[in-house]
């Protein structure tokens, strides 16, 4: 009822006049909300604004837009690094989402834990504000407040933090140089921190206090705040005050002064604003920077290249270069190694020592992403050693000139665990999951990674694209594409084989959408066979699968728990819900569940995919579910496939060919009350043997693995390149 009550309720925001009045409505619960809690500084507030205000007014502010444009009510809650975590957030102010949320595990600052507060002091989580309103009750009664850096602590009062805030505003809006004059010329690891209006979510402090705690005591960084928002600014401010090898600007000083300011064999690292790269890729190019000039792959926000650095036909002073390998997928990198020469640097993160002269180059295993489009640039004088590219190999071949790097298309062939030599295709497995961090916890995602390994082991070349990359001009070079067709349609490249698997969302397909396609499989017998029917054309069932190379048995012995993974997808899911009721021992695993089963059920957040073999093989049984239109349409979910092949048992709506595929290693039910019963009856005599389970568990391994896929893929495209 709650679920239908938040749908009707997100509806009628459509309708013109209805929508306005509860716009309206909305703005006033939350101020409501927030107004109970005590958490609102004025003073703090006023810092932002410039001028005294009310803890009403301040509200008012924040709750009609001041939210989105970097107003804070508190120097420990940073907005957006809130509502990157709580679902809905991005639709209500994070502060509401967070008070109205189970606060327990949610992080609130870069600099401040609030799930270690809430640790110290249990009761913090029933209290006004949960551990944030906690906290900064005790702050205002004097306490000092733990704040963290990487390693480094501080215990700062009320005053402090509000001091530091202060600063960070007035380095920010005088455009004070006082941090860069004191920056360089004594120290020996300068770090030059850029920030721009993009880093709003406090990554890019979190990151700088990790490199950091890997420094030494003489090293020191300048973060200049740019256009960042207000609550990120304080946040730095407060990076400062616990670390004080940091220092603040708001104009960002050229690099080139800081060199010349800087002693020969200082080691210089620079980030360039709205750089996301992980502490672990920083401090590796800092490692290289120290024994020549290295910069981070450069990755665009679609997934592809923006750049692996420079090169030019003839590297001389005056020459231009251009970026290697624009728009290709990083896969074309791999005959590289770790990393390539390159003419110049041509990246948002890079390192080097001041004076070096060595031969620059881009390391390839670890990478940033910046929106933005690299240019040709024209070399320095100090050129005048040709840099060699080397050659990408995967069916290319590179010729660096001086317009450019030319890539082109050359066949090579490969044979086949069964003697045959065939082809070595180019294949794209193009899914729709966004680019990058966002699109690794996808299904899809990792679905597509099976099949491009698997394809590999058969001598294919293969990447995978998520779905911004999905139009690359560098398609054109590819044999064979796969569209797995998942939440969103994907038109095919107008070149190359073109493959459409379509493994879920059936009742969005259309006839328009297929005819686009040379190839078309379906995840679900029933649905092909209707399919290739109704639009008389050939639609062949290609069921989902499992990895066997991770999904295998291990010997874990059994536990009588039962495991739900997976996230809730904006509802009360049943599959979920009513064994929790019946007070079955349900784990759930999964980011979205606050608000729909109590804290004391939920495992964790997240599985690492190393974990989940072993997780699903121990569980007295794995619960799953399906959507309406893949139950109804028989497709079967892929989780099915990697729970029996690991060893494990699992409960699942009723599907069509369930029973078939998986024998009594999968239970299924009709009703709620099936379930129920299932879930909280003996668990060891709804299903087979152990000895029957290691059959079944083999027979899919054997018969419904990635390999078993490539090479029923890899089959039908050679057929139809034979024309």
């Amino acid at each position: 009822m709650r679920t239908l009550l938040r749908r009707l309720w997100r509806s009628s925001r459509s309708v013109p006049a209805l929508g306005a009045l509860l716009r309206t409505l909305d703005r006033a619960w939350w101020a409501r909300t927030i107004r109970h809690t005590g958490l609102v500084d004025t003073d703090f507030v006023a810092l932002q604004l410039g001028r005294p205000v009310t803890a009403a007014q301040a509200i008012r502010r924040y709750v009609r837009g001041g939210h989105a444009r970097g107003l804070s009510l508190n120097p420990l809650v940073l907005e957006r690094l809130v509502s990157a975590q709580l679902p809905d957030a991005d639709r209500v102010p994070a502060l509401y989402a967070y008070l109205v949320a189970d606060t327990a595990e949610i992080s609130t600052s870069p600099v401040w834990s609030a799930p270690a507060h809430a640790a110290a002091h249990p009761d913090a989580l029933r209290s006004p504000g949960g551990p944030v309103g906690d906290a900064w009750r005790r702050a205002l009664r004097g306490e000092t407040l733990p704040l963290r850096a990487g390693r480094r602590t501080r215990d700062a009062t009320r005053e402090e933090i509000l001091d530091a805030a202060r600063g960070a505003l007035v380095a920010h809006e005088t455009g004070s140089d006082a941090g860069a004059a004191a920056f360089p010329g004594s120290v020996a690891d300068a770090i030059v921190w850029r920030l721009d209006a993009t880093d709003d979510d406090g990554t890019a402090l979190s990151v700088l206090s990790d490199v950091l705690a890997e420094g030494h005591d003489d090293s020191a960084a300048l973060v200049c705040l740019g256009a960042a928002p207000a609550d990120v600014r304080i946040a730095a401010g407060l990076l400062a005050l616990v670390d004080g090898r940091v220092a603040l600007t708001g104009v960002a000083p050229p690099v080139a002064d800081i060199e010349a300011a800087s002693p020969l064999g200082t080691l210089l690292t620079v980030r360039a604003g709205g750089a996301r790269a992980c502490a672990d890729a920083v401090n590796a190019v800092r490692a290289a920077g120290r024994q020549r000039p290295s910069g981070l792959l450069w990755l665009s926000p679609t997934g592809t290249i923006a750049s692996a650095g420079l090169v030019a036909g003839d590297v001389t002073a005056g020459t231009t270069a251009h970026p290697l390998l624009h728009g290709f997928p990083r896969e074309d990198l791999a005959s590289f190694g770790e990393a390539v020469d390159v003419a110049a640097i041509d990246s948002p993160v890079r390192a080097h020592l001041v004076g070096a002269a060595e031969t620059p180059r881009t390391l390839l295993d670890h990478t940033v992403t910046r929106r933005g489009a690299p240019a040709p640039r024209t070399l320095p004088a100090e050129i005048t050693t040709p840099r060699p590219a080397g050659a990408p190999g995967r069916g290319l071949a590179l010729e660096i000139t001086d317009a450019g790097p030319v890539v082109t298309r050359h066949r090579e062939t490969t044979t086949l665990p069964d003697g045959r030599t065939v082809p070595r295709l180019r294949w794209a497995i193009r899914t729709a999951a966004p680019a990058g961090g966002a699109g690794r916890s996808w299904g899809d995602t990792h679905f597509a990674r099976g099949i491009a390994t698997a394809l590999e082991r058969l001598g294919q070349y293969v990447a995978v694209d998520a779905r911004p990359a999905t139009s690359r001009a560098s398609s054109a070079l590819d044999d064979v594409s796969l569209t797995l067709r998942g939440p969103h349609p994907l038109a095919p490249p107008p070149t190359g084989v073109r493959m459409l698997w379509i493994i879920s969302h059936p009742d969005e397909i259309t006839a328009e959408e297929v005819a686009r396609f040379d190839i078309v499989h379906a995840a679900s017998a029933p649905w092909a066979a209707q399919a290739a029917e109704r639009w008389a054309r050939p639609v062949h069932p290609l069921l989902q699968c499992t990895d066997t190379t991770r999904f295998t048995p291990s010997g874990a012995p059994r536990t009588a728990e039962l495991v739900f993974v997976g996230t809730a997808r904006g509802i009360a899911r049943p599959a979920v819900i009513e064994p929790l009721r019946a007070g079955a021992p349900l784990r759930v695993y999964g980011p979205d569940w606050r608000g729909y089963i109590a804290a004391s059920a939920i495992a964790a957040t997240h599985v690492p995919n190393d974990e989940l073999p072993r997780l699903y093989e121990a569980a007295g049984a794995v619960l799953n579910d399906h959507w309406p239109a893949m139950q109804r349409e028989g497709f079967v979910s892929n989780r099915l496939f990697d729970v029996v092949a690991a060893g494990g048992r699992a409960i699942s709506d009723d599907v069509e060919g369930i029973a078939e595929l998986f024998g009594g290693a999968v239970r299924t039910y009709r009703s709620e009350q099936e379930l129920r019963e299932l879930v909280t009856g003996d668990l060891d005599a709804l299903f087979p043997a152990e000895h029957d389970l290691s059959a079944i568990s083999a027979r899919i391994r054997e018969k419904h693995s990635f390999d078993a896929r490539a090479a029923t893929l890899l089959e039908a495209a050679l057929t139809r390149l034979q024309g």
